[in-house]
């Protein structure tokens, strides 16, 4: 098999993925501020995760993956500024932070369902995490790159940088990285660049813990670094998340790992590009109106056919939405079911395929293991069935599971779904009539669709063979 490679926005080349443990591979995923629904811009970024991780799986890691969840001390500004994310929500709404966060969390997961989305091996909430923080904020206070005042205690950013200031993973130095930025500040900060990771002296803020410098809360930054190194260890394989936290979150996690633990923190960052709306803007919460999984399905899209439509797209490229192009996915997501729906007994329980869907396989694993083509690999998965039916040799069952491993469409369940609602005597007579149609012999093909009709169901010619449904009630 191909070696697995993948870009890595630390270096800007695409590389052979080596862990540092291998088989093992670890991964830590930027995950929801839960003070709202996440729309389809975030679901895209967990979509992309759930890819990785399912490809990687296929080319022999394990991966053992850990996935944040905010619920305190998210700005609403990636900098200090402005209200906490969780109580600014919780205000509006005359709740508690707690309720707010286990609303949006449980939103959230059954979105994830939806998706079919495998969880991580851990889902670690910041307000479960406080007493790791302060261990790690510690031990960057002892190793001279954070300082304390009356406001917070802060990361000194330009003492870590260097004089030539320049960010290793945005490679942007901090005038580039804060052009056009407001940077007002504590005026006890050392330096308006200073990012804090402990608050002090906010009273009105609900959300408090104690510590050894006050009572207060976390900055935002701090948790990722402290329950990744908590979960993973001090070095990671591998930590995904969108293009925007390039410049500041990732920059500042890099910084506070690495000056407490005085290890590389990170070996491979892997960023996902935006989804954009038809104007071309970037879908975001700011921007007001956001369309949600929930959308889809009340247009009559299957969220699954969203999981499809991002498929279709490099993941380090824009990709526009619109209603029109997810229903556009939705006739590939139909493709592939009809195919299952309509497999032959036989077909399904045969010990092996035929041998020329192995190319299929090899292909399919190939393009995933170029940085993640998946647009190659669907491909390849549509022309897998669409040579089963020019071939007329539906022995593909075994390698299009092994692909849909990846793909995520959860065909093998839908497929024993689907045969569950008919009974023996049904699925008997659509395997006649489909032997009747390979064998031309359409007097007793016609026979066998009159008494499945009797039975109470639909009959639907496919090219994969007879689809059987059972029949709508008529309308008095």
């Amino acid at each position: 098999m191909k070696p697995f490679q993948i870009f890595n926005t630390l270096t800007r080349k695409v590389e052979e993925f080596i862990p540092l443990n291998p088989p093992l591979a670890t991964m830590y995923s930027c995950g929801p501020t839960v003070y709202l629904p996440q729309h389809l811009g975030n679901m895209r970024a967990y979509l992309f995760v759930d890819t990785l991780k399912r490809a990687m799986r296929l080319h022999g890691y394990d991966v053992r993956h850990v996935m944040n969840i905010t619920d305190v001390g998210h700005m609403t500004s990636d900098e200090d500024e402005g209200e906490d994310k969780i109580e600014k929500t919780a205000r509006a709404q005359g709740k508690s932070p707690l309720e707010i966060a286990n609303f949006y969390i449980a939103q959230f997961q059954r979105d994830l369902a939806a998706l079919n989305i495998e969880p991580p091996m851990n889902y670690t909430r910041a307000t479960d995490h406080i007493g790791d923080m302060i261990v790690l904020i510690q031990r960057i206070i002892d190793h001279g790159y954070a300082y304390v005042t009356n406001s917070g205690v802060y990361f000194e950013v330009e003492k870590w940088r260097g004089p030539d200031r320049i960010g290793r993973l945005s490679r942007q130095s901090l005038d580039e990285q804060h052009a056009g930025q407001r940077l007002d500040h504590s005026t006890d900060k050392k330096n308006p660049h200073d990012f804090a990771l402990w608050v002090l002296n906010q009273p009105s803020h609900i959300m408090q813990w104690e510590s050894p410098w006050g009572r207060g809360y976390p900055g935002w930054h701090i948790e990722c670094s402290a329950m990744s190194i908590r979960y993973l260890g001090e070095t990671i394989d591998l930590h995904t998340g969108g293009l925007d936290h390039i410049p500041i979150h990732h920059e500042n996690e890099i910084a506070q790992s690495e000056s407490a633990t005085g290890h590389p923190f990170v070996r491979y960052f892997v960023h996902n590009a935006f989804l954009l709306g038809m104007e071309g803007a970037k879908i975001s919460k700011s921007a007001g109106k956001f369309p949600l999984v929930d959308d889809l399905t009340a247009a009559g899209i299957d969220p699954l056919a969203f999981r499809l439509f991002c498929f279709g797209a490099k993941y380090r490229s824009e990709l526009a939405f619109s209603l029109e192009s997810a229903r556009g996915a939705q006739k590939n997501l139909e493709y592939f079911w009809e195919f299952a729906y309509a497999l032959p007994d036989d077909a399904a329980a045969a010990a092996a395929d035929s041998d020329w869907a192995l190319d299929y396989e090899r292909n399919f694993a190939a393009a995933l293991a170029d940085d993640l083509n998946t647009p190659r690999a669907l491909a390849v998965a549509l022309d897998l069935v669409g040579e089963a039916y020019r071939r007329q040799d539906r022995k593909i069952w075994h390698s299009l599971r092994r692909l849909d491993s990846v793909l995520g469409l959860g065909l093998e369940e839908r497929r024993l779904a689907a045969q569950a609602q008919f009974p023996e005597t049904v699925r008997k007579l659509r395997s006649e009539r489909d032997a009747a149609r390979a064998a031309k012999d359409f007097q007793r093909s016609d026979e066998l669709r009159l008494r499945i009709i009797a039975e109470g169901y639909e009959v639907k010619d496919t090219p994969g063979g007879t689809l059987i449904s059972p029949r709508r009630a008529s309308l008095s």
